[in-house]
């Protein structure tokens, strides 16, 4: 990409931001499209945002005003921007797997950093704490228009749940009854990545939840690969 110099960008401003391929802008982007110091940058974005060209999520990302006119940005994209490093979890990605029948309005996510929530113009995004061990265990790499979000599977974000919100059911009805998970979803659903995360989910509590629900799925429904072969005699 060919840096602009800072007088040229001055009289462009507003064309650039129209030919972005993106409809939000990172200060680490104009790095890479201005040949100028960073104190120029800073009264350039300064400028920009002051006018109405750009909408600050945060400090060092912004929306680019006339182009969200047209197109929202892709909040879970956005997301693992606002706070790093983190991964859409929790509520948002038991929606997004059409594992709770309810519209998520929060932005939910897990971090092994400290709980933050951010209140932007576009919404409130919510980063809760998980163990950093195992961080990505079930977790989806999923690649967008315009970039790449890291989603986690059903299990794993009911498995954040169990840490973060403190539940545990004892049977699928109690699960069903609680969240409203379909339990069909749950014995149809990837039992394999349960039985992992029952095993080397970082905290012994959620372990022995996962567990549960996994003796459970398997007497409703046996599957020999998951079971333990019978020995030779």
């Amino acid at each position: 990409m060919h840096k602009i110099f800072i007088g040229k960008m001055r009289k462009n401003i507003r064309d650039i931001l129209e030919s972005w391929p993106k409809n939000f802008i990172r200060d680490i982007d104009f790095e890479s499209l201005l040949d100028s110091t960073a104190d120029a940058r800073h009264s350039l974005i300064k400028r920009a945002f002051k006018s109405g060209l750009l909408i600050r999520i945060r400090q060092g990302l912004y929306l680019i005003a006339s182009r969200t006119k047209q197109t929202l940005p892709d909040e879970f994209e956005l997301a693992l921007l606002i706070y790093q490093p983190s991964i859409i979890s929790l509520e948002s990605a038991l929606s997004y797997h059409s594992w709770i029948p309810e519209a998520v309005y929060t932005i939910t996510c897990v971090s092994p950093k400290r709980a933050q929530e951010f209140k932007t113009p576009i919404g409130i995004f919510s980063y809760k704490h998980v163990p950093e061990q195992g961080f990505y265990l079930g977790v989806q790499r999923i690649a967008t228009k315009t970039g790449t979000i890291f989603i986690a599977d059903a299990w794993r974000a009911l498995a954040d749940f169990m840490y973060v919100r403190r539940r545990s059911w004892e049977d699928l009805t109690s699960l069903e009854a609680d969240l409203r998970i379909d339990r069909d979803i749950a014995i149809g659903s990837d039992k394999k990545l349960l039985k992992e995360l029952s095993e080397n989910y970082p905290s012994p509590r959620v372990q022995r939840g996962l567990k549960i629900l996994l003796h459970e799925i398997n007497r409703l429904h046996p599957d020999i690969s998951m079971t333990d072969k019978p020995s030779k005699k």
